[in-house]
């Protein structure tokens, strides 16, 4: 048996009392930490989202500060904004275990404020997981918002982000890409060298769909899935640099008379990268990444920016770069600034009428970027 003197468990006890006393006095002395809930401020001019696999990147062009981090799905194919409801809207796609299990497409609904998830709406698993901005597209009337699929067919996912419901799975075949035009309708490029329009009534669902006759040659020079909105509808760009300015007018598809980026001996240069087109809307500037290369090297990044009047359609400017560019997006303010992406990771903004390089911005590599 064991036995331990009363001497010993008494002094074991006094020291025991003694270190919880000790530990009491520290404890009284922490100051309480107070927690602080921080908020987003309110966009100001020349603001934009850098859209990357690690979430969507919000930046101030005229500071470089960056103001907030938008938590996206790695598979999301683009995010847009909603100024008058202050809200972020972005298609995500998960897997329950990361990179395999149950996977679940949704609309995901952010707010300005905290950059925190306000609702979510539950989509067929069909969406095209691909970094392409025209496959997500908001109706000019705020209210639908048109979401690519792939299935392996092609498909467009009807949502209603303002009463946060699924409208319903648009069938459409051959066509892709969501240009949306008037108030509640939408274009697409077909594989048969032609453009669609869908027409939606007020509650999402399709009411009218036509196509145009055929403007250009699929095998000879492709239309690319990319393209940029104008001042009255869009702007294409086939592979050898041929420009097509389209709108609509009702149910009527109009196609005004192409006209080409380089001049006979320019040949051998072309447009390319990933978001290689923008156009400010009011000035009538349009912006394309150009680099010299044979056919079908239209994945290679822009060496240059061309910039042209689309009035008289004439080039204005070249804009050489220090290094290559992969996208391009020119913000729409009254002091627009130029936004482009380097290969080599990080962007760079530029004034966009005077050129002048203004800054270069660290930060993951971007796919492309959105304007407020």
């Amino acid at each position: 048996m064991c036995r331990v003197s009363i001497g010993k468990c008494l002094s074991c006890l006094t020291s025991l009392l003694a270190s919880l006393s000790l530990l009491s006095a520290a404890s009284a002395q922490i100051t309480p930490e107070e927690i602080s809930i921080e908020t987003m401020a309110d966009p100001g001019p020349n603001w934009f989202i850098s859209k990357s696999e690690m979430g969507g990147y919000i930046f101030d062009a005229e500071s470089g500060e960056m103001k907030g981090l938008l938590s996206l799905s790695r598979r999301t194919p683009a995010v847009t904004t909603y100024a008058p409801r202050k809200e972020f809207y972005a298609a995500e796609s998960y897997f329950a275990r990361e990179v395999h299990g149950e996977r679940t497409d949704l609309v995901a609904i952010y707010d300005f404020d905290n950059l925190s998830p306000v609702a979510e709406v539950i989509i067929p698993n069909h969406m095209a997981r691909l970094q392409v901005r025209s496959h997500l597209g908001l109706m000019n009337n705020g209210r639908h918002l048109a979401v690519m699929n792939m299935n392996p067919g092609h498909s467009v996912s009807i949502v209603d982000v303002q009463d946060r419901v699924f409208i319903y799975e648009i069938s459409t075949p051959g066509c892709a890409v969501i240009m949306p035009v008037a108030q509640n309708d939408f274009l697409q490029v077909c594989g048969d060298g032609t453009l669609q329009l869908i027409q939606l009534d007020l509650s999402g669902f399709e009411e009218n769909r036509v196509r145009s006759d055929v403007f250009f040659d699929v095998i000879e020079d492709a239309v690319f899935d990319r393209a940029t909105p104008s001042a009255n509808g869009w702007i294409l760009s086939t592979h050898a640099g041929v420009i097509f300015e389209v709108s609509t007018d009702d149910d009527d598809i109009l196609i005004e008379e192409s006209w080409s980026l380089v001049s006979p001996d320019e040949r051998e240069w072309r447009p390319g990268g990933e978001e290689f087109i923008t156009a400010h809307k009011e000035y009538g500037l349009l912006y394309v990444l150009m680099h010299e290369g044979k056919v079908d090297t239209h994945h290679e990044p822009g060496s240059e920016v061309w910039v042209y009047d689309l009035t008289t359609r004439n080039r204005v400017f070249r804009l050489e770069l220090d290094g290559a560019a992969q996208s391009v997006m020119v913000t729409q303010e009254e002091n627009p600034r130029l936004i482009l992406n380097g290969t080599d990771g990080g962007i760079d903004v530029y004034d966009a009428l005077s050129f002048a390089h203004h800054r270069h911005i660290v930060t993951p590599g971007s796919h492309h970027f959105e304007d407020f």
